[in-house]
């Protein structure tokens, strides 16, 4: 009985212009082959229904189930993934490089770097009074340049 499911499975599964034969040798075995019985045999080619209970042959909402459909909703999957990946590593970039997202970090740090070079301007009483003035007016500037939209 095993061998007899596998043999319809193996039937259903292969299309229907693929030309199955059953074939009745003379000592009464069943051969089931793809091309016309032998003259000494009886039988003829095997139909196989392969369309749905409803009569269609398509398979419910229409997708198409082969394998070459498949790959192609997987590409397709595929290739709508990659462009989400790079949408949003262009928005973490942007918003890294501060494109003038961030207004209220923009007007804080125009303020300070004002304020550093008015103290840079001042003048120091010694070096490293100067140094840290100069590093904390490059710092801001730098600032600026990343939260704020460039002009």
């Amino acid at each position: 009985m095993g061998r007899l499911h596998l043999v319809l499975l193996a039937l259903i599964a292969l299309p229907a212009q693929a030309g199955t034969y059953k074939c009745v040798r003379p000592d009464g075995a069943i051969l089931y082959q793809q091309g016309p019985c032998a003259e000494s045999s009886q039988g003829g080619e095997l139909r196989v229904d392969t369309s749905r209970p409803g009569g269609s042959n398509a398979s419910p909402g229409g997708k198409d189930l082969s394998v070459e459909g498949q790959l192609r909703a997987l590409e397709s999957a595929r290739a709508k993934e990659r462009k989400a990946r790079a949408r949003a590593a262009k928005a973490t970039r942007d918003k890294s490089r501060g494109n003038g997202q961030d207004r209220a970090k923009c007007a804080k740090h125009r303020a300070q770097a004002a304020r550093w070079q008015e103290e840079v301007r001042n003048g120091y009483r010694t070096q490293e009074e100067k140094q840290h003035d100069e590093h904390m007016l490059e710092y801001h500037q730098l600032l600026v340049g990343r939260y704020c939209a460039p002009k």
